[in-house]
């Protein structure tokens, strides 16, 4: 019976170490350098973009109500290069959905690409792939671009938004 407790109470303490917090997951070293998940641009025109760590280019945009000026420099050369443009959250792509493929991109080049859309009332993103060659590696840079931002988003998250007891708010989901 004791031997019973004492398995109980080990089985207990490993389900709250277990939900205690989280571990930072550390990205693969062949991504490339680490780049800022979320950056503000104040500029008229302009849009908050998130951004994954990866191929070694940088993308740029200014958004219109109905397009985009994207800008892709590319920091290293490159080789097989295409770039795809996608919407997200009812935002619709109406013009060209690879506007570059296969091309061939020296360091420091840059290329700018025209991309036309029709935006919903709502928040919604515009996303935007860089694939190629880099050093013999394919590599990849996903970055979108939120049309909208003061609006609300056409999906809501899940679970009860509640605020907790630092003043932050925290989304309280149920328990299935």
């Amino acid at each position: 019976m004791k031997r019973g407790n004492e398995m109980r109470v080990l089985w207990m303490l490993a389900c709250v170490v277990a939900g205690c917090g989280t571990v930072d997951r550390k990205e693969p070293d062949h991504v490339g350098p680490e780049a800022p998940l979320a950056e503000a641009n104040a500029e008229e025109g302009s849009a908050v973009r998130t951004q994954k760590p990866g191929a070694p280019v940088k993308v740029e945009g200014k958004l219109g109500a109905s397009s985009a000026a994207l800008t892709v420099d590319f920091e290293e050369a490159a080789s097989d290069v295409t770039v795809e443009v996608w919407g997200v959250d009812g935002l619709v792509v109406t013009s060209a959905k690879e506007p570059v493929q296969n091309r061939r991109f020296g360091q420091g080049e840059k290329v700018s690409v025209e991309v036309s859309f029709t935006a919903p009332a709502t928040r919604a993103d515009l996303a935007v792939r860089v694939r190629g060659t880099f050093d013999g590696r394919v590599r990849e840079r996903v970055q979108s671009f939120t049309v909208n931002a003061g609006a609300p988003s056409l999906t809501q998250p899940p679970g009860e938004l509640r605020t907790g007891p630092d003043g932050k708010p925290v989304r309280v989901l149920r328990a299935e």
